[in-house]
Order: structure tokens, then C-alpha cells, then sequence
């Protein structure tokens, strides 16, 4: 791949010329609107597949900014980190990405790293790096299926926002853009996360509230003598800290006795809480170019049986759970007995059969004692097993932070219990196949939601252990301290932000920071996507308005999709970037709908 003369790294935006190649109107009219990581996946396909259609297209795509970054802004400050390593990620996706279909050739993000960024910093493939970068890494990709078009496609970016969509008697979608109107015959929808409730900057608040985000200005108005509430544990929270105190000048040094930190003098006193009380788990270390061994239990054609046997939707905790369970003691005694000279295949041999006679809780006891090991532990897969301290509640976490440390720093392949975590990740397109589409009863579709996906993301999905050796630097030069939320107050009359401090002391914030993700219950959706529903072309997956429905009745809407984060609920775990090497739903999902565009045929 070619560095297209058309990239600027300057942030700006440059939109792509309007030029017909054919001097006739193209035959098929599609609207993306976004163009983030996920509307650039769509669009790399039509523009992949596009050699196989008869037809011209003309592709419209809506971003505002910069096509290809999103949310992944270019000018972000360096400190704010990904969590997902460098060479997991992806842009091109490659034939096992598509599981089986031919992809494009290109270069992954560690790749395209080594050839635009080793000048800057050494890079590893198992290295978490820069937003910013990845933002460069998108806007570089578009740009390169942009130089790369086939004749019969043109694609015009509209840098504007869709402010009005409307559905014509012809099955056709008009798009507003304030001055224009512009019809399409084909619609995606890919706006990324839903918009939090305003936070009220009201001067007769006690406690002002902000956002953690954009950084670095979302936290400029917060002085060094600021007592600052920051609520959140995990992503959010840690770029919230790092704003605060290396984004001000402060420096992280190793010395003798560890890892220190030394001040700025800039840097605000930080308390963090969470509502629940639970921190979250960091990333271990993987082995460069480790792939994760297939699921033995907890299978695709394992979910399609449970689905195919209760047609009217399953109960996660009775049907589900005991599978994953299972899955999870394979991999948990596999890594004991690798650790202790044995054979992790014959281990997981004898879990299975255990498995399929109904003898599972036997085999983890005779397991646990041949191995001289503790039972898995239960907070791998219950919700509630894990309950933070009242008493000494920075200590409980202090030492919760020290203990998961040491874990992560064994890696996948030394850890028994984070192999065990790992279930959850690599075993994330059958959560797909169980929730998605209306697989589980209503009720146990919100147990999911509101217990197990959050389970999921502080077991897996957490910060970096970088990150927590930070925070224990930090908590050892008092900057920061953690607070048991049970004892955080929300005065609704004064809009003071307060909490009582172990020593018996009420502290109240001057800034509070809100520092976490929302889900759909607790967010407003876009304008555009209020309108869809107004309307009755799209539906809410339940009464809290949550989710989103395409279709009414088992009537689906036949040129509109709607993708990421905003239907997250109708479908599950929608907040990532795609990558190649392995099956990728961001892909599949990108072809599938490419290839109903423009009139391919599409397999199941």
C-alpha cells in the first residue's frame, strides 16, 4: 500500500471530490451516515465488491470530521492509550476474518506502525499504543480505499451532520443536512454511542460536574487546589487520572523500589469510586502471535442446539452459564496441568467427558485435589461472589490491585485463573449467538445486561496493568485515594457531590467527573435515531427505550441497517475496532450488508 498523497495528519478534514467517472448518474444511491471505524468497514467492502456488481454506485458518506478516526480523534493527547494490543488490530480483513470470503490486502495497525511511526518510538506487536494513532491508522485507511476506487464507484463525503431522515413512499430515505436534501436508495446508520444526559454547569451547584471527555480540554477548568470525585473504575476513570496528573506534567520514574511518581504541582487531590465497589481487571501479558485454542463446550453448534431446543428464547443463567462454566474448567486445569508437567489435552479430555455425562462439579473437586489447587474461583463467573470491603475499603483495594497485578504479569499462558477470565473474550461470537436477535426470554435478557455484560467487561475488558501500576505510584504519592461509593452522597437540592471519609470527615467535591460507560437505558439517543422511531421505522428493543429494533413485527426494513454501539442491546458487545487473523463479526457484518447493497449474493 501506497501513502495516498490525499492524507493530512494535521487533523483536518479534506473531502473527496465529487467526480462522476462515467458522466452519468450511477444506477445505485447509498447513504453512510458516520464514518468512524465502523462505517469505514462497510464502505471498504462496497468499494472491495463492487468489481462483481453490473451496476454503478454512488456512495454518500455523512461525517462531519475527518472520514476513518470516529471517536479515535487524531489530536487526542499521546498519554491516552488503546487496550488492545497493536497487532490485533485491523482495517483489512483478511480470508479468516470473513471466514472464508476473499478480503483485501493491507496492513494490519502494527504494520502500518512500523512503516509511519518506528522514527517516533520503538513499536512492539504486543504493545498497546496511542489513540491518536489509531485515529492516523483509519484516516490513512480511507484515504487508500478512496485512491484505490474501482471506475463504476464515486464516493462523495458530505462533511455535514444528518439532521432529519425521512422514509418516502418509494421505500426511498431522504437525508437532511440543513441546506441540502439528498436521496438515497440504500441507508446505514453507524453513529457510534448513544449521547449522555447533559451535565448542568449551573454556577449555583456546589460540586461542578464534567465530562472525562474530549481530552485534554473536557478537564482544563479543574485547579490544582480542586478536590475532585471521580467516579469510575475502569477506562474512562484511568484516561480521567492520567489527564490530571502526567497530562499536567507529572512524571512516572523507576527506581529501586518500584515504579514512583513524581508531581508537577499541578495536579488536583483525586478520589475515585465506583458504584459498585469493584475495581476491574487488567489486561495480562500475551504471548506475541498466541492464538486462543477453539472452545471445547461452549460452542457455535453448542449455542445453535440451545437456541433450536427453546424457540421462545433462553435463560442465560440456566441454560447458558453452565456451558461457560465448563468451558472455563478446561482452560482453568489445562494451565494447571501445563504448569505441573502434565498433559493440558489429556486434562481437558477428562473435563469434557465429565461435562457430557453430568458429571462436571465431581470432576472440578477430583481435579482441584489431584492438582493440590483452589476450586475456580466463583467471581470468573458470578456476578455477586466478589463484594468489596466496608472497612478498610483502600486497602481492600490496594490489595485487589497488588493480587491481579501478579497475576497478569504471569501472562495467558502461567495464569490458571486470568485463562479462565479469558473465556469471556475468546468466547465472545457465541455470547453473540445467544443474545442477539431476541435469544434470550426478556427477563433474563436484562440479568445479562445489567449483571453478566458488566461482569464481562471488569474481568476482561479492563485498563491496561500499566495502568494499575500507576495508580498504586499514585496512591503511594497521595495524590490519589479510593472511596467506598456506598459512601458517596448525591444532594439533589445543591447538586453537591459529598462523601464520608474513613476518618470520619465530610468531604465535598468541587468537581466531580463523570468517568464511565453508559448503557442505552441510561443514555439519550441521537436525534436522528429519535426520529426513526417517531416515525415507526425503527422500533426500542424494551420499555426503557434500550436498543434498537430495524424491523416491526418480523418485518425488517429491508435498505436500512443500523450498526455499533447504538444497538447495543438488540445485539451484543458492538464497542470495538474489527480485527484480521480470526473471525471478525465488525466484518462479516460489513460484507453481509455490502453484498445486499449492491445486489451479490450474501451466505448465511
Amino acid at each position: 500500500m501506497e501513502l495516498s498523497p490525499l492524507l493530512r495528519f494535521d487533523g483536518s478534514s479534506s473531502e473527496t471530490p465529487a467526480v462522476d467517472k462515467h458522466g452519468q448518474k450511477p444506477a445505485i444511491k447509498i447513504g453512510i451516515v458516520g464514518c468512524g471505524s465502523r462505517g469505514l468497514t462497510v464502505l471498504e467492502r462496497l468499494c472491495a465488491l463492487a468489481g462483481e456488481a453490473e451496476s454503478r454506485i454512488e456512495i454518500n458518506v455523512f461525517e462531519p470530521r475527518r472520514p476513518g478516526p470516529g471517536l479515535h480523534s487524531m489530536d487526542q493527547p499521546s498519554y491516552l492509550m488503546l487496550n488492545t494490543v497493536a497487532s490485533q488490530i485491523s482495517m483489512f480483513p483478511d480470508h479468516s476474518a470473513l471466514g472464508g470470503l476473499a478480503g483485501r490486502q493491507g496492513p494490519n495497525f502494527y504494520e502500518w506502525c512500523l512503516r509511519f511511526k518506528s522514527a517516533e518510538r520503538a513499536v512492539k506487536p504486543n504493545e498497546f499504543l496511542p489513540r491518536a494513532w489509531l485515529g492516523e491508522y483509519l484516516a490513512w485507511t480511507y484515504d487508500e480505499v478512496i485512491r484505490t476506487l474501482p471506475q463504476q464507484v464515486q464516493v462523495i463525503h458530505h462533511a455535514r451532520t444528518v439532521d432529519n431522515i425521512e422514509h418516502t413512499d418509494l421505500g426511498r430515505f431522504e437525508l437532511s443536512t440543513g441546506m441540502e436534501i439528498h436521496t438515497v436508495d440504500w441507508l446505514l446508520i453507524t453513529i457510534g454511542h448513544a449521547e449522555h444526559p447533559t451535565i448542568s454547569s449551573s454556577a449555583n451547584r456546589r460540586t461542578r460536574r464534567l465530562d472525562v471527555y474530549p481530552q485534554p480540554y473536557s478537564l482544563q477548568a479543574i485547579s490544582p487546589y480542586d478536590t475532585v470525585g471521580v467516579e469510575g473504575l475502569g477506562l474512562s476513570a484511568m484516561d480521567a487520572v492520567a489527564g490530571l496528573t502526567v497530562g499536567r506534567g507529572g512524571r512516572f520514574v523507576d527506581g529501586p523500589e518500584g515504579l514512583r511518581y513524581q508531581p508537577s504541582g499541578q495536579e488536583p487531590q483525586v478520589f475515585m469510586y465506583a458504584r459498585s465497589g469493584l475495581p476491574y481487571c487488567t489486561r495480562p501479558d500475551i504471548t506475541p502471535h498466541r492464538a486462543n485454542a477453539p472452545a471445547l463446550i461452549f460452542t457455535l453448534s453448542a449455542v445453535a442446539d440451545l437456541r433450536a431446543r427453546h424457540p421462545g428464547g433462553l435463560d442465560f443463567e440456566t441454560h447458558v452459564l453452565p456451558l461457560i462454566k465448563a468451558e472455563m474448567l478446561t482452560q482453568y486445569f489445562a494451565t494447571v496441568a501445563m504448569l505441573r508437567g502434565d498433559s493440558a489435552l489429556r486434562i481437558q479430555s477428562e473435563v469434557v467427558s465429565a461435562f457430557l455425562r453430568g458429571e462436571i462439579e465431581t470432576k472440578h473437586r477430583d481435579l482441584a485435589e489431584r492438582f493440590r489447587v483452589p476450586l475456580l474461583d466463583e467471581r470468573a463467573y458470578k456476578p455477586c461472589s466478589l463484594k468489596p470491603s466496608v472497612d478498610n475499603y483502600e486497602l481492600w483495594v490496594k490489595a485487589f490491585i497488588q493480587e491481579d497485578l501478579r497475576e497478569s504479569a504471569l501472562g495467558l499462558d502461567n495464569s490458571p485463573i486470568k485463562a479462565a477470565f479469558e473465556v469471556w473474550r475468546s468466547c465472545r461470537e457465541q455470547l453473540r449467538r445467544v443474545v442477539d436477535n431476541g435469544g434470550l426470554t426478556p427477563s433474563s435478557h436484562s440479568v445479562f445486561f445489567d449483571h453478566y455484560a458488566p461482569l464481562v467487561n471488569r474481568l476482561v475488558a479492563g485498563p491496561q496493568k500499566e495502568r494499575h501500576y500507576e495508580l498504586l505510584a499514585l496512591a503511594e504519592a497521595g495524590i490519589v485515594r479510593w472511596l467506598n461509593g456506598a459512601n458517596v452522597i448525591h444532594d439533589v437540592r445543591t447538586g453537591a457531590v459529598s462523601v464520608n471519609l474513613p476518618e470520619g470527615e465530610r468531604l465535598t467535591f468541587g468537581i466531580w467527573v463523570r468517568a464511565y460507560g453508559s448503557n442505552s437505558r441510561s443514555t439519550t439517543p441521537p436525534v436522528i435515531i429519535r426520529q426513526l422511531r417517531d416515525s415507526g421505522i425503527i422500533h426500542s428493543l424494551d420499555k426503557f427505550g434500550g436498543g434498537v429494533q430495524v424491523d416491526s413485527q418480523g418485518k425488517a426494513q429491508p435498505n436500512l441497517w443500523i450498526t455499533g454501539p447504538i444497538v447495543e442491546g438488540a445485539t451484543y458487545y458492538n464497542h470495538y475496532v474489527p480485527s484480521s487473523g480470526s473471525y471478525s463479526r465488525a466484518f462479516v457484518d460489513a460484507d453481509r450488508i455490502a453484498r445486499e447493497m449492491i445486489g451479490l449474493s450474501v451466505t448465511a
